[in-house]
């Protein structure tokens, strides 16, 4: 900027300043909500009202528990490292194909009884998933809503994350085919876990980014008149997806690492008898376990726990969740784009992910369980996710395009799999009936590489900041309520197809077929200003003055801190 102050437009809406006093001067208490410029009906009508200023809003209006805390450097390296759990290696990997493994050796006919019904192992593995996602969808939405209070949601990472290592470590006990149910059990329990630490690790970057120095130099920047509230909005969102795409791209590097030793490991194995191969599996687990406890010690125990909301007067900690819910609710019609891109997001995730279970019990078949293969082809798919990431890291850095322009690339590239699967329903030569048709499937990850990133860096970019845990958790819970319905779905249509697995291929299709075309409706700037005028409203409703006027005390003292250490430092 050559040092020459930025004239910003007088209809802005306020924005908190750093005045070097303790004392902070009353205007910037004032969180009018009539200073958003909204009609009657919640629109925005003002059009200076830019969506730079309200990234700065929506961190700053609700009140806080504490001071802001600066990100550390370990702390940003570790996050990075820890992103290794969320491939699912050791639990969705080895662990799954050791259930099904299992499954059909106790059941060689390839017919279950389970539930007071018969079932095929196919429509049987699909109804677990099913049900796996339902029990979680009910524990996030019951967690989910407490965890923007105070500072203890980094305690529900930590335990989501141990809970996890317990069950990676258990399924190694289990060596016999008529153990299959106690191993489905492990199995879901497990992945409980996993998704439960999924999702509030997601949760937690875009906190992580907006502590960064470099931000909150530019936040005071903009107070300053030195920068225009939309270089920091670019800067803002330009981190939060390098961080993400940095933490993909960690992960994938290190289970490409590790999936290479681990072929060496299957290789040395073998698994010519039905022993041998639970053997190799459990070896395999007690592998991958050890590398998820060393990946994601670090960062639970460096993360720093962040002040998050405090608690409106009057109201006790176990009322605000469900207060937090129902206002979510009653204002959700005033947050469009969020709502829109969550019914993108719910129909693709649910497209993509349903393709690759189906893609994963269809392979596994074909390559007879084989623990060798199995390791290999899942280096591939990370080998493939990873170098895609980094080809969109690198292509961001040079062009800085926005997070929804790669977004709908990937979305567009995690359909075309789908189509491909249900042409296969009409003939074998194509369609994921060979061997080699999965060693193509696992590449494709380099097309769609970018949706993983992109598409949790995009829920960041449309609710409200403040509001991050139940925001994320409300994403999941309806992505794994589809995931609930998806499964099932799928499993009555290969029963209906007479155990033609391919036929769920074309509902899998027209679903993110329909998901690519809601995603082109998401405007994320709009989205931005929406969440601005829901918080607005929320604080005037919710909070008194006098903790308003504490939370911008917490908010001026910190920026004054902050600038002191950064004047002093060289």
């Amino acid at each position: 900027m050559s040092g020459q102050p930025y004239a910003e437009p007088a209809a802005a809406a306020p924005v908190l300043e750093a005045t070097g006093e303790s004392k902070i001067d009353e205007k910037h208490l004032e969180h009018d909500v009539n200073a958003l410029s909204v009609d009657k009906n919640d629109i925005i009508v003002d059009g200076s009202r830019s969506a730079g200023l309200a990234v700065i809003e929506q961190i700053q209006v609700i009140p806080k528990t504490g001071k802001r805390i600066p990100t550390s450097r370990w702390e940003y390296i570790t996050f990075c490292l820890y992103y290794f759990a969320n491939n699912g290696a050791p639990i969705g990997g080895n662990g799954g194909a050791l259930r099904q493994a299992l499954l059909s050796q106790a059941n060689p006919s390839g017919i279950v009884h389970w539930g007071g019904q018969v079932l095929t192992l196919n429509a049987l593995l699909l109804d677990i998933s099913g049900i796996l996602f339902a029990v979680q969808a009910f524990i996030l939405l019951f967690i989910g809503p407490f965890a923007d209070y105070g500072r203890w949601r980094g305690y529900i990472l930590t335990v989501a994350q141990v809970i996890l290592w317990i069950m990676q470590f258990s399924l190694v006990g289990i060596h016999k085919p008529s153990q299959w149910q106690i191993a489905n059990g492990i199995y879901i329990v497990g992945s409980l876990a996993a998704n439960i630490s999924v999702a509030f690790y997601q949760a937690t970057f875009p906190a992580l980014v907006r502590d960064l120095p470099k931000i909150i130099q530019s936040e005071n920047e903009v107070r300053q008149g030195l920068k225009s509230p939309e270089e920091h909005e670019r800067l803002d969102q330009y981190e939060r997806a390098q961080l993400y795409n940095m933490s993909n791209i960690t992960g994938s590097a290190l289970v490409v690492v590790t999936y290479a030793i681990s072929i060496g490991i299957s290789y040395a194995l073998g698994y010519g008898s039905d022993a041998t191969l639970i053997h190799s599996y459990n070896i395999l687990l007690a592998y991958f376990g050890a590398i998820t406890v060393l990946c994601t010690l670090p960062f639970l125990i460096l993360q720093k726990h962040r002040p998050g909301q405090a608690l409106p007067e009057g109201v006790s900690f176990w009322t605000a969740g469900p207060r937090q819910v129902w206002s979510a609710t009653k204002h959700a019609r005033h947050l469009k784009h969020c709502m829109l891109y969550l019914v993108a997001w719910c129909c693709l995730q649910e497209s993509w992910g349903t393709w690759y279970t189906i893609v994963g019990i269809l392979q596994n078949e074909v390559i007879d369980y084989s623990p060798l293969k199995l390791n290999a082809l899942s280096m591939v798919a990370d080998l493939g996710g990873g170098s895609g990431t980094v080809m969109m890291y690198l292509l961001q850095k040079r062009y800085r395009f926005s997070i929804q322009t790669a977004l709908r690339y990937g979305a567009i590239m995690t359909v075309l799999p789908c189509l491909y699967g249900g042409i296969g329903m009409f003939t074998h030569a194509f369609g994921f009936h060979h061997s080699w048709e999965f060693w193509i499937a696992s590449s494709w990850n380099f097309m769609t590489g970018c949706w993983g990133a992109y598409s949790v860096s995009m829920i960041s970019e449309v609710v409200p900041a403040p509001k991050l845990m139940l925001f994320f958790a409300m994403f999941n819970i309806w992505g794994k309520t589809s995931g609930f319905l998806g499964p099932f779905i799928t499993s009555a249509i290969i029963e209906r197809a007479h155990g033609n697995t391919n036929a769920a291929f074309w509902f899998l299709f027209a679903l993110g077929t329909i998901g690519v075309t809601v995603l082109w409706q998401v405007n994320t700037d709009q989205a931005k200003l929406d969440n601005a005028a829901y918080l607005e409203r929320e604080a005037q409703e919710m909070y008194s003055q006098e903790q308003r006027r504490q939370g911008a005390e917490f908010i001026a003292t910190g920026d004054e801190e902050f600038a002191a250490q950064h004047k002093a430092q060289p």
